[in-house]
């Protein structure tokens, strides 16, 4: 859709949010697109670093700040080889940077996708409490995607790409991070056992 530059697609999305688009809900969409952008995501990954230098796993923020630091590297280098233009219409103040992958849907799935790894790994709740974590999460990671969309900042095809790259490097980081552990775990000495 990107390289051959076809477009039904954001349309029919675009002409599907029209009859939903109004004041009010231009107004959540402003406040909700907040939780994807720079300015909250720095301070909530230093957050959840401090934080998890106080569970169990203490190796665990380490990890978290290399995923944070190379998907934003990744990120970036993707929308300077791609280099698509942003929709003309947007309905707030004109954005810069290139459009492909939206970078708040990337970013968001993947910060929120750490958020649900934290809750299966760590957290002592039931299955029942997990699974309404981890769907909430998703769905506020969804909303902020969504929002990009309706602002008519990003394609669908956009935010579509940032979510499919975050399941990718989300994939990638655990089996590197597993991998990882593996190798330091087979590299632990045993004790020796006193004979006799």
């Amino acid at each position: 859709m990107v390289i051959e530059n076809k477009t039904s697609f954001d349309q029919n999305v675009f002409n599907a949010l029209k009859p939903v688009t109004s004041p009010s809900v231009t107004k959540f969409m402003l406040f909700i697109t907040f939780f994807g952008s720079f300015n909250f995501l720095l301070p909530a990954y230093i957050a959840l670093v401090i934080f998890d230098l106080f569970i169990k796993d203490k190796k665990l923020f380490l990890y978290i700040m290399m995923i944070g630091v190379t998907s934003t590297g990744l990120m970036f280098l993707i929308k300077f080889l791609v280099k698509r233009l942003r929709p003309s219409d947007p309905l707030l103040h004109a954005v810069n940077g290139f459009s492909f992958p939206s970078g708040h849907s990337f970013c968001s799935f993947t910060f929120f996708g750490i958020l649900m790894y934290i809750v299966w790994k760590d957290l002592k709740l039931n299955k029942a409490g997990k699974w309404i974590l981890t769907c909430l999460l998703f769905a506020i990671a969804f909303t902020i995607a969504l929002s990009r969309v309706y602002l008519h900042v990003h394609y669908a095809s956009d935010v579509l790409a940032g979510f499919c790259l975050s399941v990718a490097w989300l994939t990638f980081s655990y089996w590197i991070i597993t991998a990882v552990r593996r190798y330091q775990l087979r590299r632990i000495p045993m004790p020796e056992i006193a004979e006799g």
